[in-house]
């Protein structure tokens, strides 16, 4: 019998899957390109297109940078005059190609969506749930962030990558692994593809700093009042909290304290799950969904079941109702997972 050193329990490395040849000649064939990502875009999402876009220009192409915003956060309001907003008609005229990214369904591209109906769409994405759609796709679960997978893409086609896109392609792994807390184990891969990046320049110290330095009073406050607010549910394995439009009265702040909310809410003893909700106006409300790295919960497939979308541990859906009846649906969806 074949001696197999790899023990049976241990998984085989993971490998970015080969990228489609139809998708390699249409990024090459065609002249003209629009990279699009979701509202209230993050760092994956900016990274990934700033990331994709230069990539194609790279390949000599006509480049357009979309995205519906709002960017309304410090740290990238800076950027919103490097988008546009809408796609007019001389645009969609010349038939560009759109490249999506960070994207798991169309909707969450916003007004968007229905300006580049008719294009010919690529999707390149890592979330596990959504809608499937675009005329091409390439889509890997199991890439932490989406600027890997356009990393890949940059291998794959033989493009070379200086410091400023590996900055970029470094800034979306950063933020979408939590600086690599929510990396689990046998994923050595992405640890090599980062440290290939700070070879190319990549300052880890400078990154980590500008995720989470820079922070204004107010955003302390509002990130307080919002611990403050959080109530413990279902012998401790259920964390809210609930943000207000009359915080936006009480607090001056352009930054979201949600990613901060999350790791410390989950950072219970017990907490499997926390549940976040944003009053974005008085029937319609933004929850945010996180389940603990140790627990069984897969909070993305039910942010599918309401139309939303995400990953197994980190995900979202806005609802078309108040904040009060979105926590009677949520609590109520929550409790039958959490004590099953």
């Amino acid at each position: 019998m074949e001696n197999n050193p790899r023990s049976s329990a241990v998984p085989e490395p993971f490998s970015y899957p080969a990228v489609d040849g139809e998708i390699i000649v249409l990024l090459k064939d065609r002249p003209e390109f629009i990279v699009a990502g979701h509202v209230g875009p993050d760092g994956d999402c900016l990274s990934s297109q700033f990331a994709m876009a230069a990539l194609l220009q790279k390949l000599g192409k006509v480049v357009h940078l979309a995205n519906a915003g709002p960017f309304d956060r410090s740290e990238i309001a800076h950027l919103r005059s490097d988008f546009l907003t809408h796609i007019d008609d001389g645009l969609r005229g010349r038939n560009p190609v759109v490249v999506v990214v960070d994207c798991s369904s169309p909707d969450r591209l916003g007004h968007l969506a229905d300006e580049i109906e008719g294009l010919t769409t690529l999707v390149f994405d890592h979330h596990s749930s959504g809608e499937k759609f675009g005329d091409y796709r390439y889509i890997v679960p199991r890439s932490v962030s989406t600027t890997m997978i356009i990393m890949h893409l940059y291998k794959t086609m033989g493009v070379p990558i200086d410091t400023e896109i590996a900055e970029h392609l470094f800034f979306g792994l950063a933020t979408d692994s939590g600086f690599f807390r929510f990396l689990s184990s046998y994923r050595g891969e992405t640890l090599r593809m980062a440290a290939e990046l700070v070879d190319l320049g990549v300052s880890p110290n400078a990154m980590a700093d500008r995720m989470s330095g820079g922070k204004s009073e107010g955003y302390v406050r509002y990130l307080g009042k919002l611990i403050d607010r959080s109530e413990s549910l279902f012998g401790g394995k259920l964390m809210i909290s609930s943000s207000y439009l009359k915080d936006a009265r009480s607090f001056t702040t352009s930054d979201k304290p949600s990613d901060s909310l999350y790791q410390i809410l989950l950072s219970i003893e017990g907490v499997e799950m926390v549940l976040y909700f944003k009053e974005i106006d008085h029937n319609v409300t933004e929850v945010g969904m996180r389940s603990a790295y140790a627990s069984p919960i897969n909070v993305g497939e039910l942010a599918e079941s309401l139309g939303g979308g995400g990953h197994r541990k980190a995900s979202g859906v806005t609802l078309e109702c108040s904040i009060d009846e979105a926590k009677r649906r949520l609590i109520e969806a929550a409790g039958a997972l959490l004590l099953s």
